[in-house]
């Protein structure tokens, strides 16, 4: 077609499009002009940082989860569309790859046992979410999410595909685990700011549940000691210490033990120096804090030590027969003993009413416990999942979703034993499949897997770590490697002429 013809007839269609989009913003109608903003939005990220549209998509999310969390999470850019950022990105990403694959003649998932495990979960989960739709309605569809943000995987697994778009994912973790101790910090100092100020509807855009931010520092730390470029180490160690030693004076109990696991993995490795750095340090805070104590009689270090240690062993607490000085770990073990009643109440329903297949999603899993609990927990109790994605898989799709959930982190095991006992697998991939591990864990006694501030970032870091490629480790001090490009016959030919003119001299 002639150049001037086609300016013209796409400045016409534009012309339409427009008077079309200010036409509905009249009437009040903002479902089209805001699609068509984030078309336009996606064009322009696309033209300028030169990714394909999933990959920075992911990349947005994945920075928006770690840096946001749940004030993040609950933005709704249509008024009255219950279609948040996670959903968004998903159908976004859905749609590329559909078109890839139909282009490409491929499907995102490979022939091995974690994509089979994961594509079992999903097509148990749907058999049974199709069956409670009906009864349960919209309900159902939000407990559904536990299963369906598992494509977060396959997404991102065939987007890491392409080199570029896998070093772009990367450096968007490593981006939002360095700025998020500082967004942490200044949230903690100018909380009315954050709550009141920085806003978007009137829904905060930055708002940390008080279990995540310290699971996503552990992340954080984790990749930032491993997985930053050589010419960062000398700033990003020191920060990612600092995350993990904060982790370890705060008060959550399952970002700590999931950190201590992932420090586990690292201590099976060749990086097991970082793992016995962190443990020195644990180890000479507490001894401080001992000294300070027992020798200066200091009350708010005694107060300190008692709470480290009383919160450590109200872990293992469940019958609460342990007695306790400190106020917090009395309420960390009425926790334990709160959630082994809930847990031990669903897995009776369960059993006894349907074990194979579950209660369903869209059922009520507090319903028993409420009526089995003795004590007082507010009349705001709300919570739908029993803070353990083993016992919601259980309640929900009964012991077959269970087995298959056992599988999915028997497979994980497994497969980080093999990355981390490897030394022929750089820094990236260990911190990679290490950082899973305080998501995981902290799955198990808290409600993260279930919701898509958790759920995203780990099935997304998940996909990254399954399509890494290791490569030759840059040595300290030594420049990253840039990938060249494919020389042309004139550059083959100048330096064929170059290594005649060596060999001659």
């Amino acid at each position: 077609m002639n150049p001037i013809w086609r300016d013209r007839i796409l400045a016409a269609v534009a012309a339409v499009v427009a008077v079309w989009l200010a036409y509905s913003l009249a009437e009040g109608s903002l479902a089209l002009p805001i699609a068509a903003a984030v078309i336009a939005m996606g064009a322009i990220l696309v033209r300028l940082i030169g990714q394909k549209l999933d990959a920075i998509v992911l990349g947005l999310l994945l920075i928006g989860y770690l840096l946001g969390n749940r004030g993040f999470a609950q933005l709704m850019p249509v008024p009255g569309m219950p279609l948040l950022p996670g959903e968004m990105g998903l159908a976004i990403a859905a749609v590329c790859a559909v078109l890839r694959g139909a282009r490409d003649k491929t499907v995102p998932w490979q022939k091995d046992s974690l994509n089979y495990a994961l594509l079992a979960w999903i097509a148990v989960g749907t058999a049974r979410f199709a069956f409670d739709l009906p009864r349960f309605g919209f309900v159902a569809l939000r407990d559904y999410a536990m299963v369906y943000y598992a494509a977060f995987f396959f997404l991102t697994r065939q987007v890491c595909e392409d080199g570029r778009a896998r070093r772009f994912l990367l450096h968007c973790l490593l981006f939002a685990s360095a700025s998020l101790p500082v967004v942490f910090a200044l949230s903690e100092i100018f909380p009315e700011f954050f709550l009141q100020t920085l806003t978007f509807r009137g829904i905060p855009l930055i708002y940390y549940k008080g279990d995540l931010a310290p699971m996503f520092l552990g992340v954080g730390g984790i990749l930032l000691f491993l997985a930053i470029p050589p010419r960062h180490r000398w700033w990003a160690r020191g920060i990612a210490i600092a995350m993990i030693l904060w982790i370890f004076i705060g008060e959550n109990r399952s970002s700590m033990l999931g950190v201590v696991v992932a420090l586990g993995w690292i201590a099976c490795s060749r990086f097991r120096w970082f793992a016995m750095i962190q443990g020195g340090l644990m180890g000479l805070a507490f001894i401080v804090l001992l000294g300070a104590a027992v020798l200066l009689d200091h009350a708010a270090a005694e107060r300190r030590v008692v709470a480290l240690t009383e919160r450590a062993l109200s872990v293992i607490d469940f019958t609460g027969r342990f007695a306790y000085r400190d106020e917090g770990s009395i309420n960390k073990t009425e926790n334990i003993q709160f959630r082994w009643v809930w847990w031990r109440t669903i897995a009776a329903e369960t059993l006894a009413e349907n074990p194979a297949f579950g209660q369903g999603f869209g059922y009520d899993l507090a319903r028993g416990f409420l009526q089995n609990y003795t004590q007082d927990l507010g009349e705001d109790f709300s919570a739908r999942s029993p803070h353990n994605i083993f016992v919601t898989a259980l309640g929900r799709m009964g012991l077959i979703g269970f087995a298959l959930l056992a599988w999915l982190y028997g497979i994980l095991i497994v497969r980080t034993w093999r990355v981390v006992r490897n030394p022929a697998n750089d820094a990236t991939q260990v911190a990679l499949w290490v950082a899973i591990w305080p998501i995981a864990i902290s799955a198990c006694l808290g409600v993260v897997l279930e919701g898509p501030m958790g759920a995203v970032v780990f099935w997304s870091l998940l996909g990254l770590a399954h399509a890494h490629r290791s490569a030759p480790e840059p040595t300290e001090g030594a420049s990253e490697a840039v990938p060249s490009e494919p020389l042309s016959s004139d550059s083959m030919a100048q330096t064929s002429a170059t290594r005649h003119s060596l060999r001659s001299l």
